[in-house]
């Protein structure tokens, strides 16, 4: 893909030194020609560097970052979020900003300049959606309910949701160029932090579960771990956004699932999986347990949850004739093995390894 100047397209990937966005600027060097230009307040997670590769540490808040941004690049990939389940209930006004607030004058910038805007939304803007519903997550049939008001933990749903309707209102009215990602449950090397040691408060799942394998602690199930997820493995996700990306007439104006149906599994089936799969690589003596706790005791008061959350990926899949192709038995090895490489000197127990 060329500009208009007929040089390679130049790309910014806001959020380019967080988990998502680290795999993303590293694809696009490896495999592409593009220019690229990371955003971020820190980089410890991007292990790339190029003369392609432009690194602008600041925050999209900082004044003048979202106008020099859209000047300087023809495609915008946001993938700024605050996106920690724990905090849409304990600070849910940095959620509202982070994900709604802020982001505004990018969407209209690039309205304005004629940009390509890439939006990594959510698959929480569906909602919440029981077990008895069985029909996986579609872009344009499934209805998107979200919890009461004084269930806080809807405030990152709500905020993304009302950003994809922004962006979607410019995009019919106002000429904008986008496309809307909903990714479903990504998983890989570098996600999120260990409490404690390089963050504090709840992660997500997979870092709340090797938390606990790594100090020898009850894997805590909220609700008893019955609530499903579909995890998809991050180079799969990023082939696919590189899939957009290469096709801008087919994929501007849409809005796409990105997720591996066929790993669906419940919580607690996870962390049996995750169980056996540390201690068949590291042998420790000893013996796990699974521990169901209460959803406030584990996130706060306000918290909500979804009990389901399959994608239909059929409209990417004939789009773009992509499929996601790592098993959840494949990527969990490879997962599991960096937070060992990463936090395992930390921990006490873990010398020799």
């Amino acid at each position: 893909m060329s500009g208009n100047s007929g040089q390679p397209s130049r790309i910014c990937v806001l959020g380019g030194g967080g988990f998502l966005g680290s795999h993303l600027v590293e694809e696009l060097i490896e495999k592409t020609a593009f220019e690229v230009e990371a955003v971020d307040t820190t980089f410890e997670k991007l292990a790339v560097s190029s003369k392609r590769l432009r690194v602008t540490q600041a925050s999209i808040e900082d004044p003048g970052v979202i106008d020099s941004a859209v000047m300087a690049n023809d495609i915008l990939i946001s993938t700024t979020a605050l996106c920690n389940p724990a905090l849409y209930n304990s600070q849910p006004i940095d959620v509202i900003n982070a994900n709604y607030t802020h982001l505004v004058p990018l969407v209209e910038l690039c309205s304005k300049q004629s940009r390509w805007l890439i939006h990594y939304s959510t698959c929480e803007v569906y909602g919440k959606m029981s077990a008895a519903d069985s029909a996986a997550m579609n872009e344009a049939n499934s209805p998107m309910i979200l919890g009461p008001v004084n269930k806080e933990r809807w405030t990152y749903a709500c905020a993304k949701q009302l950003l994809e309707r922004l962006i979607w209102a410019y995009g019919k009215h106002a000429g904008l160029a986008f496309t809307i990602i909903r990714p479903f449950n990504v998983i890989g090397p570098r996600m999120d932090f260990i409490p404690g040691i390089d963050g504090e408060g709840v992660p997500r799942v997979l870092a709340c579960f090797m938390k606990a394998l790594l100090k020898r602690e009850p894997l805590q199930l909220v609700e008893g771990g019955g609530n499903r997820r579909a995890f998809i493995y991050v180079k799969d996700f990023t082939q696919a956004v590189l899939e957009i990306i290469g096709n801008p007439g087919r994929c501007q104006g849409e809005i796409l699932n990105i997720g591996n149906p066929a790993n669906d599994v419940t919580i607690s089936e996870l962390a049996e999986k995750m169980v056996k799969v540390f201690q068949t690589r590291y042998k420790p003596q000893h013996e796990y347990r699974l521990q169901s706790v209460t959803a406030e005791e584990f996130y706060g008061p306000g918290y909500d949850d979804s009990e389901v959350r399959i994608p239909d990926i059929e409209k990417i899949s004939k789009l773009l004739k992509w499929q996601p192709v790592t098993t959840l038995d494949q990527m969990l090895p490879t997962v599991i093995e960096d937070y060992f490489t990463r936090y395992a000197s930390d921990i006490s127990g873990w010398g020799g390894q």
